[in-house]
C-alpha cells in the first residue's frame, strides 16, 4: 500500500485495491466524498448555480414587469424642460431591467441618461424616479438607479446618493424638494 493508498483509507475510513496507478475506494451512499464523487463523475458541474427552491417569475411574466415600469417612468416630466425623460431621451426601455431576486421580491434597475454631462439635475431626476417607483411598485421590490457610465462628470457620486435610503429620505423631508418632485411625477403636469 502506498502513501495515497494509505491516506484515502484513512479518509474514508473503508478498504482499497490498489490496481497499478489508480486507486479503487468504497465509498458508502451518505459519505460526503460521495457528493464529491457525484458532483466530479457523474457531470455535475460545481459551478452552475443551483435552481432556486421556489418558483421562478417566467421570462415573459419579466418582461410584463419590465414594460410595467418603464410606462410608470416615461411620463415623469424633466424637472428644468416641459418634456418628459421619454421625450429627452433620459429613460430607454432598454434600460429598464427587471428580474427575480427572491421569492417574493424583484429586483428592478434603471440606467438612465442626463441631458448633458454637467446636468445639475441629474440627482432630482434619479429621485423622481424612485419616488414614483416607491409610489407605484408593490412592497417586496429591490431598486437600483444608475447613470449611464461615461454620461454625467459626477456620476458616482450622484448613483451613491440616489441610492442611500437615508440621503432619500432626507431629501424628502424638505418641503421645497418634496413638492418639485411631487410635480415632476405628476402626470397632470405631464
Amino acid at each position: 500500500m502506498n502513501a495515497i493508498t494509505g491516506l484515502l483509507k484513512k479518509i474514508s475510513g473503508h478498504s482499497s485495491t490498489d490496481t497499478g496507478s489508480y486507486v479503487n475506494i468504497e465509498i458508502p451512499h451518505d459519505s460526503p466524498i460521495e457528493s464529491l464523487h457525484d458532483k466530479m463523475v457523474k457531470g455535475k458541474n460545481q459551478h452552475e448555480p443551483e435552481e432556486p427552491d421556489y418558483e421562478r417569475i417566467s421570462q415573459s411574466d419579466l418582461q410584463i414587469l419590465r414594460e410595467t415600469v418603464y410606462d410608470l417612468i416615461k411620463d415623469i416630466r424633466d424637472p428644468e424642460k416641459p418634456q418628459t425623460l421619454e421625450e429627452l431621451n433620459v429613460i430607454q426601455e432598454s434600460n429598464v431591467l427587471v428580474q427575480q431576486f427572491s421569492e417574493d421580491t424583484i429586483h428592478v434597475k434603471i440606467i438612465f441618461v442626463p441631458t448633458v454631462p454637467h446636468c445639475s439635475l441629474a440627482s432630482l431626476i434619479g429621485l423622481c424616479l424612485r419616488q414614483k417607483l416607491l409610489t407605484e411598485l408593490p412592497n417586496k421590490h429591490k431598486l437600483d438607479i444608475f447613470i449611464k457610465e461615461g454620461s454625467h462628470d459626477t456620476a458616482d457620486e450622484i448613483n451613491k446618493q440616489i441610492n442611500d435610503k437615508e440621503r432619500i429620505a432626507a431629501a424628502m423631508e424638505n418641503p421645497n424638494l418634496r413638492k418639485l418632485v411631487n410635480e415632476c411625477i405628476n402626470e397632470e403636469h405631464g
